[in-house]
């Protein structure tokens, strides 16, 4: 018992000091008494393209930190974690933050609390037959009319690509890029976590995206269409994913920057691990690092996350919410959107996504033993596709500078002009880049505005299957109010209530690359309605969706969770005198519970809890007396346990060690306090064959009805081991009934727990 209280000892001090030791950004007044050389300090690339957009060679944004400051903010810090240029700040650990504040040259500090997330948490990877795929280039980029571009021979030459990720396991050898390693393409790598070059473990996430942007299949087919680029892999990510990743992301976009990156790509997010959704309008650090990435002439390509099926959240992630950055959306080989594919608008109500792509079921380089190469979905892929694409682009018109790119690539998009926060301006399309203009179609449906109703109706009776018309309601201000789908063929419709479209605001619908307008009262007929009805059309299938107020401004449940758990434990034998003797792995716990838990902030959270459950304690030396007094021989005794049912409340103080991924829990550690009532007691007893079962009340056992208690857990994830202490005797004074004397049951407890994570 002292040896799990020790225990339960030192994991409060891990726990404690873990969270002391918080990490800062530390922002310096100015970049005094530094030199900075442009010519050796950038790669030639990188100067061509700040000449390209007539930006300054010698920029303060770009100057090194002044060297005192730094080293005086690292005598009062235990470590220094890494630093911006940009930002004129340095990232430390301390304890000393307060002091470091006062520093005359020190313009603020700012606790670094964020997580990065790999955009594929939700990644499903599959074993491909060896002809999912045909020869030529991949479904993913059929879907982009990625031939036109091969066909031309664009594949992204001139162009060079930087990676942000969390490793790069296996590229170093992967047939996927041997045409890379042969050519020499992969220039230059860096490591910021080990702080070396090598990247080529850890993670296999980085060789997908690689993959999605330059990668060939097993059979010869193009998976990426920038074969041709020269690439930057950087690691800025781990697995337990701690407070340094910020840091290391912003390190990655400075090198980025230095080492000539033409487009970079972001297949991860920021969300709900330190933000809330009113904060996703573009203002956080990273956000703003990669607008300054933009304004140095770098297209950045950032998903737009996994959250779309996360009610807790509801929102997108960033940096994509960043005004500057390419967001892109997921779809799947139907030109849906995938179900998991977070979606727009920013909080302050701008358009996201900018464009979408294949997310789901996407032909991927997949280092393994087993098999190399395998099919997964996430919005981690959708970006990288359209960096590889944007290279292509870009080479058709290399005069074009960063924001150019981004607006065409919106207008090569197959739903434009027509958008909507799940598609964005749609899937970018080759062609528009080959042709260079605009494909002008005749419209495929017609607009009447009837009584009560706005019909779509198909204007081609000749159509051989059903269509997808894309529809939404816009106000003064071109924000989406509402928006949604519908299936129409021939002889079908759909139609939307004249009261769902409100003065002053208009319809624009969109099928088959043709896109227009409706304003209330421009085609009014009461002739409609007649047609309808006399047949022979037939009401279509239609989805929808009402829009978030543009400004977020929703509390969403992100702050808190209510959570229900289940509990297996077991008794702790003890030679504690007066406590019963059990056998230990018989004497077991189940409760169930929901816990209701609020943050304070991203490492810290109060919660409380109701369970109800129950306890049996085998003997291990059964003895028994009956209520008339007689004696029972030891030897015809066979089992005797005693029941007892109870139902608790608990109080807990929750220490977050690491952020959560997939489940949002993360690693952490639970401390607090429960009490409860003891509703029910049973005693039982197996004597010579013939059970014999006497149940009486709490009363008539005498047994305490209450309990008080401590508690600790250990978890990752929705799973924890936990340890319980009771501080109060449950027991019988007088004569037992099942030892003599005054017993108390067992106080010690361990076990696993586990939770049931809901939206």
């Amino acid at each position: 018992m002292k040896k799990h209280l020790l225990f339960a000892i030192l994991l409060v001090l891990l726990a404690t000091h873990t969270q002391a030791q918080d990490l800062y950004w530390v922002f310096f007044t100015d970049k005094a008494n530094t030199t900075f050389d442009p010519c050796s300090y950038f790669d030639a690339k990188a100067i061509e393209r700040r000449a390209q957009l007539g930006l300054p060679l010698s920029d303060s944004t770009d100057f090194p930190l002044n060297e005192q400051y730094v080293q005086r903010v690292a005598e009062l810090s235990e470590e220094v974690i890494g630093e911006s240029r940009w930002f004129n700040a340095l990232a430390v650990s301390t304890f000393h933050a307060e002091e470091i504040q006062q520093l005359p040259f020190v313009a603020g500090v700012r606790a670094i609390e964020s997580h990065a997330r790999l955009a594929s948490e939700t990644t499903e990877l599959k074993v491909p037959t060896a002809t999912t795929v045909p020869a030529g280039i991949s479904h993913q980029l059929k879907m982009m009319q990625g031939e036109c571009f091969v066909e031309k021979g664009f594949d992204g030459s001139g162009i060079r690509i930087a990676i942000l990720d969390g490793g790069f396991k296996m590229a170093d050898t992967h047939p996927s890029f041997r045409h890379l390693r042969e050519n020499n393409r992969i220039l230059k790598t860096y490591n910021f976590p080990l702080k070396k070059e090598n990247v080529y473990g850890w993670d296999s996430h980085g060789t997908m995206v690689l993959s999605c942007i330059a990668g060939f299949g097993e059979t010869g087919e193009q998976l990426g269409l920038a074969t041709g680029a020269e690439f930057l892999l950087a690691r800025t990510e781990t697995y337990l994913e701690p407070k340094q990743e910020e840091v290391w992301w912003m390190m990655g976009m400075e090198w980025a920057d230095r080492n000539g990156a033409n487009i970079i790509n972001s297949s991860l997010g920021y969300g709900k691990d330190r933000y809330n959704p009113a904060d996703m309008d573009g203002t956080s650090l990273v956000a703003r690092a990669a607008n300054m990435a933009a304004a140095k002439g770098m297209l950045v390509c950032c998903s737009m996350g996994n959250e779309g099926d996360d009610k807790s959240w509801l929102t997108l992630v960033t940096p994509a919410d960043a005004d500057s950055v390419l967001s892109v959306g997921g779809v799947n080989n139907r030109h849906h959107s995938s179900t998991f594919t977070s979606f727009g608008p920013t909080a302050d109500g701008r358009l996201k996504p900018n464009v979408s792509a294949m997310a789901t079921d996407v032909q991927v380089a997949n280092p393994s033993k087993s098999y190399l190469y395998t099919q997964a979905s996430g919005t981690s892929f959708s970006s990288p596709l359209t960096a590889g694409f944007a290279a292509c682009a870009w080479q058709t018109h290399r005069e074009w500078t960063n924001m150019q790119l981004l607006k065409e690539i919106e207008k090569s998009a197959d739903l434009y002009p027509y958008y909507d926060y799940q598609f964005g301006f749609g899937v970018p399309q080759a062609s528009y880049f080959i042709d260079n203009q605009e494909v002008k179609r005749e419209s495929p449906f017609t607009i009447y505005e009837g009584t009560t109703e706005i019909y779509i109706i198909a204007n081609d009776s000749s159509w051989e299957k059903s269509r997808t018309v894309y529809f939404h309601e816009t106000d003064s201000n071109n924000n989406l109010t509402y928006y949604g789908t519908a299936l129409i063929d021939a002889h079908r419709y759909f139609s939307i209530s004249k009261k769902d479209i409100e003065k002053g605001r208009f319809l624009r619908v969109h099928c088959d690359g043709y896109t227009t307008e409706y304003h209330l009262g421009d085609n009014f007929s009461t002739e409609i309605d007649e047609k309808i009805s006399a047949g022979p059309y037939y009401m279509g299938t239609s989805t929808s969706t009402e829009c978030p107020t543009p400004v977020f401004k929703g509390v969403l449940r992100s702050n808190y969770n209510i959570v229900p758990y289940i509990s297996w434990g077991f008794a702790v034998p003890s030679d504690k005198k007066g406590e019963l003797q059990i056998n230990y792995g018989k004497s077991e716990s189940f409760l169930a519970g929901v816990r209701f838990k609020g943050n304070i902030c991203k490492w810290y959270n109060l919660g409380c809890a109701l369970e109800i459950g129950a306890a049996w304690y085998n003997l291990a030396e059964p003895r028994y007396d009956d209520a008339a007094g007689d004696a029972h021989s030891r030897d015809n005794l066979k089992k005797e346990n005693i029941r007892t049912s109870f139902l608790n409340a608990e109080i807990f103080q929750r220490f977050r060690l690491a952020p959560g991924g997939l489940t949002g829990y993360g690693i952490y550690f639970d401390m607090g306090f429960y009490a409860g009532w003891n509703f029910y007691n049973r005693h039982k007893t197996v004597s010579g064959g013939r059970e014999y079962r006497i149940r009486t009340t709490t009363k008539a056992l005498d047994m305490s009805k209450y309990q008080i208690g401590v508690r600790a857990r250990f978890g990752f994830g929705p799973a924890s081991l936990y340890v319980q202490y009771r501080l109060n005797r449950i027991d019988r004074a007088g004569k037992s009934a099942f030892t003599p004397g005054i017993v108390d049951m067992p106080k010690l407890e361990v076990g696993l727990q586990l939770v049931f994570p809901v939206d």
